[in-house]
């Protein structure tokens, strides 16, 4: 349902690839982790160094990136903001990335000032980069305040999987509202997105359950109830 709200691209049976989190806190370290092994994996290929990711992202992320890139030994390289200018610069942002770039991170609803970076613009830009260069740098959408929201009020806004270049969508589904805190959500673009090698597949229960996450045992209660708001009230 919620892959289907970022306009992923599903065939009409196939699977969205996700997965339930405690927060987008570690929904982000989720997707960091991918992003970096991903990249990581490019480079081994190419026989080239990979010892030395950074991550892009604008001066007004939320702490978690922070912890993201100390936790997992990643460089952050912030585009600062200016008098007027409080959210990330997709033009400076762009410049600032370069071969060891995992992605650039964009953000849907800043913890500053609510207001919702322009994702179109640095998917065309970056884009044009990586065309003039033969990087594939990509781009995640920390949708933590605005995923819930852009869908609902600002349908035409092009922000989501919409943009060729966005792998992967987090979103605090407590901000939601109505439900418990503590709900947040990943949603990667494919399953190419999302190394093969992250996830392990257990059969505690007695069937094949795969699972991609830093804290196994959490409570279902945050899931049912957020499930049953959007069944509940649906999209209208």
């Amino acid at each position: 349902m919620i892959a289907h709200l970022f306009n992923a691209p599903l065939g009409e049976s196939e699977a969205a690839v996700g997965v339930g989190t405690v927060g987008s806190s570690e929904a982000i370290m989720l997707a960091g982790l991918a992003f970096k092994r991903k990249w990581q994996n490019k480079r081994k290929a190419e026989g080239k160094p990979f010892d030395k990711p950074n991550i892009v992202t604008g001066a007004n992320v939320q702490v978690c990136w922070e912890k993201f890139a100390r936790y997992f030994e990643v460089e952050l390289k912030e585009v600062k903001l200016r008098d007027g200018y409080y959210v990330m610069d997709p033009e400076k942002a762009v410049e600032l990335v370069d071969e060891n770039t995992i992605c650039v991170a964009a953000i849907l609803g800043s913890t500053l000032n609510g207001e919702f970076e322009d994702v179109k613009k640095l998917n065309e830009l970056l884009t044009k980069k990586n065309q003039e260069t033969g990087w594939d740098t990509p781009i995640h959408v920390d949708a933590a305040s605005g995923g819930f929201i852009a869908p609902f009020l600002y349908p035409e806004l092009e922000w989501d999987f919409r943009l060729p270049l966005v792998k992967s969508i987090n979103v605090s589904g407590h901000k939601y509202g109505l439900v418990y805190a503590g709900i947040g959500w990943c949603i990667w673009r494919n399953k190419e997105d999302l190394p093969d090698e992250l996830i392990f597949h257990i059969n505690y229960l007695g069937a094949d359950q795969p699972t991609f996450t830093l804290n196994f045992s959490k409570g279902s209660s945050q899931v049912i109830a957020q499930y049953y708001q959007l069944i509940r009230l649906g999209y209208e």
